[in-house]
């Protein structure tokens, strides 16, 4: 594959970066609901913030709630597993060791004993590395889920947080009343934190600013979301520049001429399409949000489905020992779910 340096001629025109950076990230959970209980039962899960440190900010959960009705409770959170044992034994048996952070009101939303409206919860961090468990034991409806019988545990995760869901419990921190496992929430968790993707090829060759231009992510890999922004930071200021995708890491040092790296191969596609062409204005960086129905490739475009894998770079305008070129940021790995 034959890539040019002079990417951008006749396309140096009024293009500035206007794209916004959401500062917070949803995890999807479980999309239906099939059991359920009443009010004063407990759902646990377990969360895991894999890459750094997170908080959950807000949640959306199913519940008995008729339309516009309030759902309400309250929150617990123990260091490590919120999960395991049996009805006696197991961390919800007892309130040893549980923290209560505080108390949640929402609004069911359109369908009753469907799944609420966003519910702003008391915040719950996760170290990085570390998992925390959380109840949400309901006071005024009861809490609906997905699962009946004894089955395993679900886990679903972005790669920056990882949610282990659950159990319920009739009478939560005692060991009496009934335990049902596993019962996963359904709805989604909202967070700040963690990071998107996983970098490698890094660090790039340095840059004219004497730094290495890197790539992140925020955002969701939730292909039902559709909502992934990439960003490029530490760029030469005022540097025209895109972002190029690949399914095949590789490796190949100053392709036509560029100074620095290029870590994709294979059929590589370029963000080249209306507004896509990005500046990096006084602050050096960019960012796009991509839609993931439409990811570029040399004959066209491809979906992305669940299981999917796919590399980011950005390439970029730059000018080292006063000789015009172009450079590249470090690759980023995303896997979709």
């Amino acid at each position: 594959m034959h890539m040019h340096t002079s990417f951008l001629p006749g396309l140096l025109a009024s293009l500035a970066l206007t794209a916004t950076v959401s500062a917070q990230t949803t995890l999807a959970a479980n999309t239906i609901a099939d059991n359920g209980g009443g009010a004063s039962w407990g759902l646990f899960f377990d969360v895991t913030a894999e890459t750094g440190a997170l908080s959950i900010t807000h949640l959306r959960t199913a519940s008995t709630a008729g339309v516009g009705a309030g759902v309400e409770f309250d929150v617990y959170t123990i260091p490590g597993t919120g999960l395991g044992g049996d009805l006696t034994t197991g961390p919800g048996s007892s309130l040893t060791g549980w923290n209560s952070v505080g108390h949640a009101i929402g609004i069911q939303g359109a369908v009753a004993q469907g799944i609420s409206e966003l519910i702003d919860i008391p915040d719950v961090p996760v170290p990085a590395g570390q998992t925390v468990g959380v109840c949400l034991v309901f006071t005024v409806s009861g809490p609906r889920y997905f699962g009946t019988g004894a089955n395993p545990y679900q886990t679903f995760t972005d790669g920056a947080l990882t949610l282990t869901t659950g159990e319920s419990r009739t009478v939560p921190f005692t060991p009496t009343g009934l335990l049902f496992s596993s019962r996963g929430l359904t709805g989604e968790l909202v967070y700040d934190g963690g990071t998107i993707g996983t970098s490698y090829c890094g660090p790039a060759v340095l840059n004219s600013t004497g730094a290495s231009g890197t790539i992140s992510a925020d955002g969701s890999t939730s292909v039902s979301d559709n909502d992934l922004t990439l960003m490029g930071s530490n760029l030469p200021n005022f540097s025209f520049c895109f972002f190029i995708v690949s399914r095949t890491q590789g490796f190949a040092s100053m392709p036509g001429g560029s100074f620095g790296n290029l870590c994709l191969t294979g059929a590589v596609g370029r963000y080249v399409g209306p507004g896509q062409i990005q500046n990096s204005g006084s602050t050096g960086s960019v960012s796009l949000g991509i839609d993931l129905a439409a990811i570029p490739q040399p004959n066209g475009s491809i979906a992305a489905v669940p299981g999917d894998v796919f590399n980011f770079q950005v390439w970029y305008r730059d000018a080292l020992g006063g000789t015009a070129g172009s450079n590249f940021t470090d690759g980023l790995q995303v896997t979709f779910q």
